[in-house]
C-alpha cells in the first residue's frame, strides 16, 4: 500500500471510528434531545450500524454495535501498518490477526479517552462564550459524572472551577500511562 493510501486509510478509518465511538458515548449518556453532535454521528454511523445491529442483537445489555464498528475499522487501521512491518516474511501474515485485534481494542479505549477530553474541553469554551448554545447539553452529558465525582472533593476557588481541568489532567494521565502501557505490553508480546 503506497503512503497516501496508507493515509487515507488512517483518515477515513479514524474518523469513522471516532464518530461511533461519540455515538455510543453520547447514547449512553442520554443525550436528552437531538444536537448537532448526535446529527452527525448518526448520520456518518448509520449506513454501517444498519448492518451489524441485527448480528449483535443477541447480545444482553446497551447496544454495542457503535464499539464494535469501532474496533472494525481500528482493527483495519491496525493491520494495514503492522503488514508492512511484516511485508516480505515468510509464513504470510494471519500470526499479525491476534494482535491486530488486542491493538484495535487499545485504539478504541484511546478513542473514548479523547473524545471524553474533546467534551471537557469543549464545555469550558462553550461555557465561556455561548452558555445557552445546543452542543452545551451533548457536551454536559458526556462529561457530567465525572465532573460530579470531582466536584464533591474539588471546591471552586471563588469562581474558578477547577474540575475541568483535574479532569483533563486524570485523562491525559490515563492515556500516556494506561494505553500507552497496554499498547506497548501488546507490542512487546507480538
Amino acid at each position: 500500500m503506497t503512503d497516501w493510501g496508507r493515509s487515507l486509510v488512517d483518515l477515513a478509518g479514524t474518523f469513522f471510528a471516532s464518530m461511533a465511538v461519540l455515538r455510543y458515548l453520547l447514547e449512553g449518556g442520554g443525550a436528552k434531545r437531538p444536537n448537532p453532535l448526535m446529527k452527525l454521528a448518526v448520520t456518518s454511523t448509520e449506513f454501517a450500524l444498519y448492518w451489524i445491529r441485527p448480528v449483535l442483537a443477541a447480545l444482553p445489555g446497551r447496544d454495542r454495535s457503535a464499539l464494535f464498528w469501532a474496533w472494525f475499522l481500528d482493527l483495519v487501521v491496525v493491520l494495514s501498518h503492522l503488514s508492512l512491518q511484516v511485508l516480505g516474511s515468510e509464513g504470510g501474515q494471519w500470526h499479525l490477526l491476534p494482535w491486530g485485534m488486542a491493538l484495535a481494542l487499545v485504539e478504541v479505549v484511546r478513542q473514548i479517552l479523547y473524545v471524553w477530553m474533546a467534551a471537557v474541553f469543549l464545555l469550558a469554551v462553550l461555557s465561556w462564550i455561548n452558555p445557552y448554545s445546543p452542543l452545551l447539553g451533548a457536551v454536559e452529558g458526556l462529561v457530567r459524572p465525572f465532573l460530579g465525582v470531582l466536584r464533591r472533593f474539588i471546591r471552586p476557588l471563588g469562581s474558578i472551577d477547577l474540575s475541568p481541568v483535574i479532569l483533563m489532567l486524570f485523562f491525559q494521565f490515563s492515556l500516556t500511562v494506561g494505553v500507552g502501557g497496554l499498547e506497548m505490553l501488546v507490542q512487546r508480546l507480538m
